[in-house]
């Protein structure tokens, strides 16, 4: 199962405590609509990258695979009303993908006002 997929299952529990979920990724808007159809379809949007500038501005831009500049790591971004990052998961080796469960959580801290700007990492400049 992907990591939409799992979002996906808990998408209601984010819309009950007034989080908005959206996913993106360097891919065209065809090829997310092919990607969501694949899984049975995705109750949250899917934002098109394919310049490149958000992975880039947001500081998750790999240049290390041949062939595939521009490729992003794998991340989760919480922030909060203002659009200040308050939270952020990065793929590792330990954890190649996020808890959906985790991701939740803190959304829920960052929307209760739990997580101050000095524990959130910094957005883009």
């Amino acid at each position: 199962m992907t990591e939409l997929s799992e979002l996906r299952t808990r998408y209601e529990s984010f819309r009950q405590a007034g989080i908005g979920l959206y996913a993106i990724s360097v891919d065209s808007v065809y090829s997310h609509q092919a990607f969501a159809d694949s899984l049975g379809g995705l109750p949250f949007e899917m934002l098109a990258d394919f310049e490149r500038k958000v992975v880039t501005e947001w500081g998750v831009r790999r240049d290390d695979v041949a062939g595939y500049g521009g490729m992003p790591l794998r991340t989760v971004f919480v922030l909060d009303s203002e659009a200040v990052v308050r939270w952020r998961w990065v793929r590792s080796k330990e954890q190649p993908l996020p808890d959906p469960d985790e991701v939740l959580e803190r959304a829920r801290e960052v929307a209760s006002g739990g997580l101050s700007s000095a524990e959130g990492s910094p957005g883009p400049t």
